[in-house]
């Protein structure tokens, strides 16, 4: 076999200098370098109308190399050995069949966030970070402002019990956990520089403060911020009908530490029934139409779950049980959070649109569409 990369019958198996065996032709000459193949990769995923072929490109060789996207730039003449080359190479053919690049590397960010996804539930998708945004907004006015302080800069422990419907990858329960978290430490109690001295050590520590979380601390240890913090507590759980995507969620929150949140499986309400009511309900629940679903793009359709995606004829019938259980479900002074279809606006509003509920109003998006739908518990 030829050195170059004008073959397309080699494998990869044959060694630096052999072309991924995918259908496909690369015109360059010389071994299979990052240079060559996000080229070549480029090329084959455009040929088959793959949206955003380069950056897929780059990212399915990152991944292959377990190194950051922007080392390729700073290694392009490095070559691929041949165990790489054949990972690849079924990523790559893999990315020609439309397969989202998220459950080819395994991965996605949301928030900054680095979330494990599987085709058991839906990709995260930015749109869906202005629904923690907003939950994290209204829980600072809530318990964060001056009037909330007391002398020492703790908060008042107003706390909040959370539900998540339908949590998927855990990436907003998780997000809001550890917002919430966030927002509930003192003013001051942020990082500390190193104590050289074991006693100093001593002393950093004992002032550190924990934040109580569904009712256990998080130290051992009692301090005066602590005894301001414990009242503070903050209850989250986040149920999902599919089990592996609650196994999904809890191991997301186990590496990003929210391990905190109470993972329920089951259909809705059914795993809260005999539950207090709510601070604050979110939820991104199906809501694609029976129309829509037809026409969705092929990595969505074919890859990501129905289950998770399709809302009915009218794209609200998820949305119609949340809103009707709602009034039982949430506090007053409590506050609903829903991800709805860009056309939905309207709809969802009537839903809310009776006395159990205030402020009623739609959110939009960074590309200015109708997105979070968002009403106040009367």
């Amino acid at each position: 076999m030829g050195a170059t990369h004008d073959s397309t019958t080699s494998s990869a198996s044959d060694g630096a200098h052999g072309a991924p065996a995918v259908e496909g032709n690369a015109k360059a000459s010389g071994p299979w370098t990052v240079r060559a193949l996000l080229a070549w990769i480029n090329g084959f995923l455009k040929d088959r109308d793959v949206d955003s072929p380069r950056s897929i490109a780059e990212i399915l060789l990152a991944s292959t190399l377990q190194i950051e996207r922007l080392k390729l730039y700073m290694e392009p003449d490095r070559v691929l050995d041949a165990s790489e080359l054949t990972h690849l190479r079924a990523l790559v053919a893999r990315a020609g069949r439309h397969e989202p690049v998220q459950f080819l590397v395994g991965r996605c960010h949301f928030l900054g966030r680095e979330f494990e996804v599987a085709p058991c539930t839906l990709i995260p998708r930015p749109c869906t970070e202005l629904l923690v945004d907003r939950a994290l907004e209204w829980y600072r006015a809530r318990s964060g402002g001056p009037s909330a302080r007391d002398g020492t800069g703790a908060r008042d422990g107003t706390g909040a019990r959370v539900l998540e419907l339908g949590t998927g990858t855990g990436c907003i329960a998780v997000s809001l956990a550890l917002g919430l978290r966030a927002i509930d430490r003192p003013q001051g109690s942020g990082c500390r520089p190193l104590a050289s001295s074991a006693s100093t050590r001593a002393d950093v520590a004992a002032s550190i403060p924990t934040i109580a979380i569904n009712g256990e601390s998080s130290s051992e240890t009692t301090s005066s911020s602590e005894v301001a913090l414990v009242g503070a507590t903050l209850t989250i759980i986040a149920t999902d009908i599919v089990a592996e995507a609650v196994a999904l969620a809890t191991r997301n929150a186990a590496r990003l530490g929210a391990s905190m949140i109470d993972f329920r499986v089951g259909d809705l309400w059914a795993p809260v029934e005999g539950e207090a009511a709510f601070d604050l309900l979110v939820s991104n629940p199906p809501y694609v139409t029976d129309d829509e679903y037809l026409a969705l793009d092929r990595n969505v359709r074919e890859y990501e779950p129905a289950s998770a995606l399709r809302g009915g004829r009218d794209g609200l019938d998820v949305v119609r049980r949340i809103a009707q259980s709602a009034p039982t479900r949430v506090a007053s002074g409590g506050m609903v959070l829903l991800e709805i279809g860009w056309k939905h606006r309207d709809g969802a509003i009537a839903l809310f649109r009776n006395s159990a509920w205030r402020d009623v109003e739609v959110l939009q998006d960074g590309d200015a569409l109708d997105r979070v739908l968002v009403a106040h518990r009367v």
